[in-house]
């Protein structure tokens, strides 16, 4: 505690020596009377809401800058000479100002493409559903196109991801980003500044944010500069939206699954409250589409519903039991002009899932009407996440922007199952017994975060970031089997604390750089981790870009994967450790860009290595010596691994217009090798797509708008079980043991779908909205998620469990 405090001094003092150096500094620049800056601010022109990180540029030059978190820019010391701003945002307009009063400030407000009928003047840098930044591996996207996208029921910002190169799903029923060989726990999800540990509803169906509370979402596919931290892999850094400041706005929607709503209440133009909320109903209304879903989910289409081969004291019945689920999420946002130079905004998030599966008691009778038996099974999960921040933001001149944040995030998830089991049989010699079995996993993961950053234009050429980032995390864990066997029981506690600094160097009209270092010190382990990072663009001439970066990453807390190729794997947090060491990769990207005014085509090449990666595993069994060797007795089923991730992605895009969309492929390969899986040999990850080619096509006329989206991937690798037999040990006890295969040898077919979608946009004087129809893998292809197997019967009896099939879903949304 005493290093902490010293610790924390420190950086006090040196961040109010920072402070008082910027401020100084900053107002000796106030007072230049030569300087020609063009500043302002950049609003949506029906809300007035403030855009955040949309692109400002000086045409026919290499100039430029983004908006911050209040829509505020700077181009401080423009050359001499006429001046005309090109202004951009996806889904909106892209504007071009004449700047004829420099150093005066200027409200540019931008229409959304989806609300104006007068005719668009189309100009460069527009862009419909994504643009792909001047920084590598930088993506940024629009929330509000879409719903124009094929969508299962609703728009979905985490499966419209999945459309984008070098962004995967490892299966229908997966949410989850795995962004170019990386897993959903490696990717550093942030929400105005929460982090985000639970990202999905319906066992990964949904994302769990509602994308009509969203105004901003960048993606950062690899090499993230300095201000981010504490993941391998990628940053997706979401903004919930501000909500207008000066009119009441109400917007209702629903699909087949779920209803929701969002609200945008003003106060009195200086801030506005936004409430949103989002909720399934199956729990309520049984409808088919759920049936379907959640059977997919579970597996149950491939299970049999005749008796089982084999031998038995019983005889064996199929129960059938509708679960009892749901699903909601509830966003609130306030934002406030507290004056001309600050703003506070505090956000609230919380969502979770309620699954119970509990079954009545089910009278079974033994053969030969020798007596009955009375199963009961009490199965419950519930899992979610609950968040808050208060981000408070000063403007302390033209130059220099502040943001300081206060984030709590915990992540829960709990699953209890109770089998009881009465036996009764009909002889004089057994009399009736009762026997019971129960798990219980519950993990927690709390997570108070505290947030500096900084952003001071230096000069037209340089602008720098600099700032601090606490975090304290506790997580705890418990694993128990019939009360008394604790697999795993273990709570932790530890905290980073990090420092940044970075420059993106304007060096020429053609060559620009962003040179950043992060550090951090971590207390389980007692250690400094420097964490250099580095990113250049390169423009040969008007229409060629050459891309490229590299960096240093680590990871401090994991979501650890728990192997069980019978039932598929329970997952669970735990904090970095002396003895499971943080987790780092070392990423290098380089690409180039053909762009044209209508197209953009692209290739990107990338290669990570990955060290102390961490699997659990009950299967393999560690010497006895290796056993003493490690200091607490959990650690003993945990395997620390490397891995190496490499690809390239090839892009056709066609911007805008009405015909549009992008043709993408990736070759990629993802290895991982552990001392103690195959003899130490390299091993597929599970994850691991050497073949995804993706096709996007949007078409708009009038109101109404078309899409089609073509996926192909190469078949994910997986594990199989290959006999099971049976030991009788020294005390006569019977003890059963599964024979597995190596590590990943085994592919499943390759995948592809199709999904259709329309929607038709209606306009009536009070309100306007959007009525959609979406059509999921329209050609009902069976693409295998995985294999079932029953070991009770010889040959091994394998079924093939498949992903959804043909799916259509209706959604309508209105805007009053």
């Amino acid at each position: 505690m005493t290093q902490l405090f010293s610790l924390s001094k420190k950086t006090i003092i040196l961040c109010l020596l920072l402070v008082f150096t910027l401020q100084v500094f900053g107002q000796q620049n106030d007072n230049k009377n030569v300087s020609r800056n063009i500043k302002g601010f950049i609003k949506d022109a029906k809300t007035g809401e403030p855009l955040v990180y949309a692109n400002i540029m000086i045409k026919n030059t290499s100039v430029g800058t983004s908006s911050n978190l209040r829509g505020y820019f700077i181009l401080p010391d423009v050359p001499d000479g006429e001046s005309i701003l090109v202004v951009s945002y996806i889904g909106y307009k892209t504007k071009e100002i004449p700047i004829k009063n420099f150093n005066a400030e200027i409200k540019i407000e931008l229409e959304q493409s989806n609300y104006s009928t007068d005719e668009v003047v189309v100009v460069a840098d527009q862009y419909k559903f994504w643009k792909s930044s001047e920084l590598v591996g930088q993506i940024t996207i629009a929330p509000a196109s879409l719903s124009k996208l094929p969508n299962l029921g609703e728009k979905d910002i985490f499966r419209s991801l999945q459309y984008l190169p070098g962004i995967s799903a490892i299966n229908d029923g997966s949410s989850g980003l795995y962004i170019r060989g990386g897993t959903p726990d490696q990717n550093l999800v942030l929400l105005d500044g929460i982090t985000v540990y639970h990202v999905d509803h319906f066992f990964g169906f949904y994302s769990a944010f509602n994308a009509d509370a969203i105004k901003d979402v960048q993606v950062y596919k690899g090499g993230f500069d300095a201000k981010y931290g504490g993941r391998i892999s990628s940053v997706v850094d979401l903004t919930g939206k501000t909500g207008d400041m000066n009119n009441f706005r109400l917007s209702l929607g629903g699909s087949l699954l779920s209803l929701n709503g969002v609200a945008e209440i003003p106060l009195k133009g200086k801030g506005s409250i936004l409430l949103s909320a989002r909720r399934s109903y199956a729990d309520l209304i049984n409808i088919g589409l759920y049936d379907d879903i959640f059977n997919f989910l579970s597996g149950e289409d491939a299970a049999s519903t005749s008796t089982p081969k084999g031998t038995g004291r019983m005889n064996q019945t199929t129960v059938s039991t509708t679960p009892s689920f749901y699903f909601y999420d509830f966003n609130s946002k306030l934002s406030y002009q507290l004056s001309d130079k600050d703003f506070i905004a505090v956000s609230i998030y919380n969502g979770q899932d309620y699954l119970d599966e509990s079954q009545d008691p089910t009278t079974v009778t033994l053969k030969n009407n020798a007596g009955s038996a009375s199963r009961k099974i009490d199965d419950v999960t519930d899992w979610g996440n609950i968040g808050s921040s208060i981000k408070l933001t000063r403007q302390w001149s033209d130059y220099w922007f502040s943001d300081f944040t206060i984030a709590y995030s915990n992540y829960f998830s709990k699953n209890n199952v109770n089998n009881s089991f009465d036996l009764n049989v009909d002889t004089t010699n057994i009399a009736s017994t009762k026997t019971s079995s129960s798990t219980l996993q519950d993990n927690n993961v709390r997570d108070f975060t505290l947030k500096f950053d900084n952003e001071y234009s230096l000069s037209l050429k340089h602008k720098l970031g600099f700032g601090a980032w606490f975090s304290n995390i506790e997580t705890d864990y418990l694993y128990t089997v019939n009360d008394t066997l604790n697999i795993i029981d273990t709570k932790q506690n530890g905290y980073h604390f990090s420092g940044y600094v970075q420059d993106k160097w304007n060096i020429t009209n053609e060559l620009d750089l962003n040179l950043g270092l992060r550090t951090t010190y971590f207390n389980p382990t007692k250690n400094i981790y420097l964490e250099p990072r580095f990113s250049f663009r390169y423009k040969v001439n008007d229409l060629i870009k050459v891309k490229g970066g590299l960096g240093q990453y680590y990871q401090y807390i994991n979501q650890v994967t728990s192997e069980d190729v019978l039932e598929g794997s329970r997952d669970f947090w735990l904090i970095s450790s002396e003895e499971l060491q943080p987790g780092s990769s070392q990423q290098y990207t380089l690409g180039t860009e053909f762009e044209t005014p209508d197209y953009l085509f692209s290739v990107e090449g990338y290669y990570k290595n990955i060290d102390n990666l961490l699997e659990f595993t009950q299967r393999i069994v560690r010497s006895q010596q290796s056993r003493q060797i490690v200091k607490t007795n959990y650690v003993t089923n945990f395997f620390q691994g490397t891995g190496i991730s490499k690809g390239v992605e090839f892009l056709a895009q066609k911007k805008f217009g009405d015909l549009s969309g992008w043709v993408s492929y990736t070759l990629s390969n993802v290895e991982y090798t552990f001392p103690e899986f195959d003899d130490g040999d390299p091993f597929p990850a599970n994850q691991d797509k050497t073949h995804e080619l993706k096709f996007i096509l949007a078409y708009e006329t009038g109101n109404w708008n078309f899409s089609a989206a073509w996926i192909y991937a190469s078949g994910a690798p997986y594990t199989a079980p290959q006999l099971q037999y049976s030991i009788e040990l020294l005390d006569g006890i019977e003890q059963s043991y599964i024979h597995v295969s190596e590590k990943n040898v085994y592919q499943l077919p390759d995948y592809h779908r199709l999904d259709l979608s329309g929607s038709y946009r209606f306009a009536r004087k009070t309100f306007d909205g959007e009525l959609g129809l979406s059509i999921f893998n329209v050609y009902n292809r069976e693409n295998v998620w995985y294999k079932k197997y029953d070991l009770t019967v010889s040959p091994v009896e394998i079924t093939n469990v498949s992903m959804l099939g043909f799916t259509p879903t209706l959604f309508v949304k209105f805007n009053f």
